[in-house]
């Protein structure tokens, strides 16, 4: 059987009342239309790279019914979408690799004995206390801690605007989160 009945009101497809598929005598047009179902092969498609969804089109008959008692037909077919590909990773953040760089970065060492030579009485404790709030960054998320410590040791180093964004650089190039690149610029420190 190919034939259905379409109730107007809602769109809904229900059972074509005869076996047969003859005309339906005293069919209330108002409410129903007939339609024959065309339901048209599953294309050729690679699921590993397209997604494969059902479609449904009704064509009418210009003047229904036509001679077989049929008002249109539907089609029932396929469309073929491209998968888009995945998002490839976010790449990890490289903390050790950030550190080991941060501490061989001569500017840096200098920016470190100038601090604790400094009569800023937080001079050398901002020296001592940025390896563990680094730690409290990387391992907890807690940036509060390096923000603090970070902005008491630029306040006592002197560190060089061009050096203090060769370090903003480079945490970036090794994907620091974005919290912990905004502490390093001493205007966004708490």
């Amino acid at each position: 059987m190919t034939r259905q009945l379409y109730r107007i009101s809602d769109q809904a497809l229900l059972p074509y009342p005869r076996p047969d598929d003859e005309p339906v005598i005293g069919l209330d047009r108002n409410t129903y239309r007939v339609v024959e179902v065309v339901q048209l092969p599953e294309p050729q498609h690679d699921p590993a790279t397209e997604n494969l969804t059902p479609t449904e089109n009704i064509d009418w008959l210009v003047d229904p019914p036509d001679a077989t008692g049929k008002d249109g037909i539907i089609y029932r077919s396929w469309s073929i979408t491209p998968i888009d590909p995945p998002s490839p990773p976010e790449p990890a953040a490289d903390w050790l690799g950030f550190a080991g760089w941060l501490y061989g970065f001569a500017p840096m060492a200098s920016a470190m004995a100038a601090a604790r030579a400094s009569s800023d009485p937080l001079g050398e404790p901002a020296t001592t206390g940025l390896p563990t709030a680094m730690d409290e960054a990387r391992l907890r998320q807690n940036y509060t801690p390096f923000a603090l410590s970070w902005a008491q040791f630029i306040a006592a180093s002197a560190l060089a605007p061009a050096d203090l964004a060769e370090i903003i650089a480079r945490a970036t190039a090794c994907h620091l989160p974005a919290p912990f690149i905004a502490a390093l610029s001493p205007a966004t420190a708490p």
